[in-house]
């Protein structure tokens, strides 16, 4: 993580570097302080969904007019930040995602992994005519009037924010725009998203659980006649 972050500050960009410390146990905290980063901890570990929202919050009290997500373990490339950037502040564009599919690229996919996102690729399309490469891709970008709807609680309840919530941003009227990015093999931790083994069709099924969860919610909104926003 400390690499990762003095990588960032070497790029000499006009960027907050914030690190969300989900209740580690490793000293992850002092050792993001040390490096010159902020730092927002959990008490507790409270897992991947809650990390999001905790950045999508501090972002709100911060009032940024947009915030990219990066991972702290190795995987992906610095200099595509400069991308998302430039991408985010599109007037047309309100969530940038980075795609590792749309340039060649030597990252290794387990089979498992590899099935997960073609089918959310196909479940995507089938419920909002956009086709997304890269589904399960966690460095995105949102602009402020996208991630400030989801820090109310009742706005924001995935256990794994990947296809279901980018299908319920783009029923949502949203644009996505997708670039393509640099990613590497992960130095350290585990994937959200297992590459084997039983544990991907277990995330499939929670998140076809969520995807209908949001389906329904927007019948029902359009049923009392309300609107999405």
């Amino acid at each position: 993580m400390e690499s990762v972050v003095l990588t960032l500050k070497k790029l000499n960009y006009p960027f907050d570097i914030v690190i969300v410390d989900d209740g580690s146990t490793d000293g992850t905290a002092k050792k993001a302080i040390d490096s010159g980063s902020s730092v927002v901890s959990h008490p507790t570990n409270l897992g991947y969904s809650a990390a999001i929202q905790t950045g999508f919050k501090y972002a709100e009290k911060k009032n940024y007019p947009y915030v990219i997500f990066f991972d702290g373990d190795g995987q992906h490339d610095p200099n595509s930040i400069i991308d998302m950037m430039e991408a985010i502040t599109l007037e047309h564009v309100d969530v940038v995602i980075g795609s590792r599919f749309l340039q060649d690229g030597d990252m290794k996919i387990g089979v498992s992994k590899r099935m997960a996102i073609i089918f959310f690729q196909h479940i995507i399309y089938l419920t909002t005519k956009k086709r997304i490469t890269d589904p399960t891709s966690g460095f995105k970008a949102y602009k402020a009037n996208v991630y400030k709807l989801f820090t109310k609680p009742n706005e924001f309840f995935y256990d794994l924010p990947d296809s279901n919530f980018i299908i319920d941003i783009l029923l949502r009227k949203h644009t996505i725009l997708e670039i393509p990015v640099n990613m590497f093999d992960r130095q350290n931790g585990k994937s959200k998203i297992h590459n084997t083994g039983i544990k991907p069709f277990i995330y499939m099924a929670q998140t076809l659980l969520s995807i209908l969860i949001v389906i329904i919610k927007k019948k029902r909104i359009l049923k009392i006649g309300g609107k999405l926003e």
